[in-house]
């Protein structure tokens, strides 16, 4: 049934927002029960390829890394994956969009960014306001490479450690570490006007080994509980 759904979507070149059959016309046409129709629906709606909802027409959905960010909270959080592996990924994206975005940055993403490290400047004894600028830097230089799947995959990874970098915010080891966090994010936006992509990408990856150490220097004063590592913010 899902299957079907997908080959309608492909063989009529439906686009993101374009209406769907509803389940009644699915499952006449099939010759099916609608409860099969709706859990294929369902089913498709949580996968992020479907727009459904109560009282609506069912139409395309626009990407989305709902399904994506499940994925990894549920690897963390069972141990099939730990956070240091997450935050390798990371940096082999985000390292990757720093370069990009340095070729393509407008003045508008500097000053977004000029905007985001100034916050976390201000905000350096407020865990929760410090990882809201945290988060716009990171989100900015994404949207600065002009490839949609960076902002959904990068997301993805930092949204599937929320939690930890939260709590790793507030250790001590964390706190003594922050200054240092924001002058390497500094240090990225200046090679990012600069428009030096080779440095945007190598401070980049600087900034995630530091999140690296700060995990095992965090471990020394703080229990690890499930995925509730200390994790400065990437």
């Amino acid at each position: 049934m899902a299957n079907y759904l997908i080959h309608h979507i492909r063989e009529n070149g439906l686009t993101s927002g374009q209406r769907l059959p509803s389940e009644v016309q699915v499952s006449a046409e099939l010759k099916i029960s609608r409860g099969i129709v709706r859990e294929a629906y369902r089913s498709l709606r949580a996968a992020g390829i479907l727009d459904v909802a109560p009282g609506r027409v069912p139409r395309v959905g626009a990407l989305s890394n709902a399904a994506l960010i499940q994925l990894l909270r549920h690897a963390l959080a069972t141990r099939q994956t730990a956070p240091e592996e997450v935050l390798d990924l990371r940096n082999a994206v985000e390292t990757r969009a720093a370069e990009i975005a340095a070729s393509r940055r407008t003045e508008k993403h500097l000053l977004v960014l000029r905007k985001a490290v100034a916050g976390m400047r201000r905000h350096i004894s407020d865990p929760s306001r410090f990882v809201r600028q945290d988060i716009l830097f990171h989100q900015t230089i994404a949207t600065a490479t002009g490839n949609p799947l960076f902002e959904l995959v990068s997301g993805a990874l930092r949204l599937s450690l929320e939690a930890s970098i939260r709590a790793g915010l507030e250790s001590p080891v964390t706190q003594a570490r922050l200054h240092r966090i924001v002058e390497t994010h500094d240090a990225i936006v200046d090679a990012i006007e600069a428009m030096h992509p080779a440095r945007a990408a190598f401070l980049m990856s600087v900034h995630f080994e530091e999140a690296k150490d700060g995990i095992r220097q965090g471990r020394l004063t703080a229990p690890t509980n499930g995925i509730h590592a200390s994790i400065p913010e990437g």
